[in-house]
């Protein structure tokens, strides 16, 4: 069963990634760049957002791998890491395509929340604090990808934030309400 799971998961980043590349070579984006000023307010939110989230998501997992006491906590960690590196790389380039500079940080509240992580490493602490720290993120993260597929303007944008959909359900599942579900 975690072969499927996994099998499954791996078949969705590729797909979001295949959407996001895909999107990314329309032969009418192709023939121009659009400008920074094709992308709305929240278009900018969103990139913005989530390459901050991918970002606290990274390195919040990569800490678990030798700060969490519970394989599943690490195990998650390690799914999170790889999708989110992969969501990552579609942001990025996707914001360099059209001419958007990206912050080279986490959030000031995300560098915090990561420090009080790594105070309770090697704790049982650590993998509740960590687990009840993923579901929210994801949480906000869904809804924010929701928001910019329901209302966002720039259909590059649009078409990243539908293919992150799947993945970002599947995490808010992974660690549901605090729980670590592997």
């Amino acid at each position: 069963m975690h072969t499927t799971r996994s099998r499954a998961r791996f078949a969705a980043v590729c797909a979001t990634t295949l959407c996001v590349t895909g999107a990314l070579s329309l032969p009418a984006l192709a023939s121009s760049s659009p400008s920074p000023s094709a992308l709305s307010r929240l278009d900018k939110q969103f990139l913005t957002a989530a390459h901050q989230g991918n970002l606290w998501e990274i390195t919040t997992s990569e800490q678990a791998q030798s700060a969490a006491t519970t394989a599943c906590v690490k195990r998650v960690g390690v799914d999170l890491i790889r999708d989110h590196r992969t969501l990552d790389a579609a942001v990025v380039k996707t914001a360099t395509r059209l001419g958007m500079v990206l912050p080279s940080t986490q959030t000031d509240a995300q560098l915090r929340q990561t420090a009080a992580l790594k105070r309770l490493a090697g704790t049982r602490a650590y993998d509740t604090a960590w687990l009840k720290a993923q579901y929210p993120a994801h949480v906000q993260t869904l809804a924010l990808i929701d928001k910019e597929i329901a209302t966002g303007a720039n259909p590059v944008v649009k078409s990243l934030a539908k293919g992150a959909r799947p993945v970002v359900a599947h995490h808010i599942e992974m660690v549901n309400h605090g729980v670590c579900h592997a």
